[in-house]
């Protein structure tokens, strides 16, 4: 998987939000907020469809666009990117970036131990 540009991200968003969608859909479609011409669109979803995270299938006159990949997948992959490139595969340089100086609520304790817990424990091991 590679990292998308935000212009790309944009158009999957959108992808992700409608399911299968045509240009002139997304073209009229709110989700996309830089009010972009068709062939801008088209563009960029030829560009997703080169990097295999959308496919499109003529049905009709129209050319329907799918995603290919989860949003929930893309967005692990762009964590994990994260944490790799600003904190050299930290994790808990990630997570004190968020909260130095700043108190961590018992909610937000809470929830963070319980996920280190399932991730470290033998039943979540894979």
């Amino acid at each position: 998987m590679v990292r998308l540009p935000d212009a790309e991200f944009e158009v999957m968003q959108a992808v992700w939000a409608c399911g299968g969608i045509s240009v002139p859909t997304l073209v009229l479609s709110e989700k996309l907020s830089r009010g972009w011409k068709a062939q801008t669109i088209l563009t960029l979803l030829s560009r997703l469809e080169s990097k295999g995270v959308v496919k499109s299938e003529k049905v009709g006159k129209e050319r329907i666009w799918t995603a290919q990949i989860t949003e929930d997948e893309y967005l692990s992959f762009e964590a994990k990117n994260i944490v790799e490139r600003m904190y050299h595969g930290s994790f808990s340089g990630l997570v004190n970036a968020f909260y130095e100086g700043e108190t961590l609520s018992e909610e937000d304790a809470s929830a963070l131990l319980k996920w280190i817990d399932q991730k470290t424990s033998k039943e979540g091991k894979k």
